[in-house]
């Protein structure tokens, strides 16, 4: 498993090829990650229908 760091911010603002990558709040991802708490599972289903799960590992 890796560990990813995203910044999630306003669409005006995104920019997924930022390091960290910037992923707007409105996204599928975004969206599903905001309002969680360490330790939280999240699945997530992507555009392209592809099924991804991510842990919450720390949020700053």
């Amino acid at each position: 498993r890796k560990t990813r760091t995203y910044m999630i911010v306003g669409s005006t603002e995104a920019d997924p090829s930022g390091d960290p990558p910037k992923i707007s709040n409105v996204s599928p991802l975004g969206a599903s990650l905001l309002g969680k708490k360490i330790g939280e599972k999240v699945q997530v289903t992507l555009p392209n229908g592809e099924s991804v799960a991510y842990t919450i590992k720390k949020i700053s």
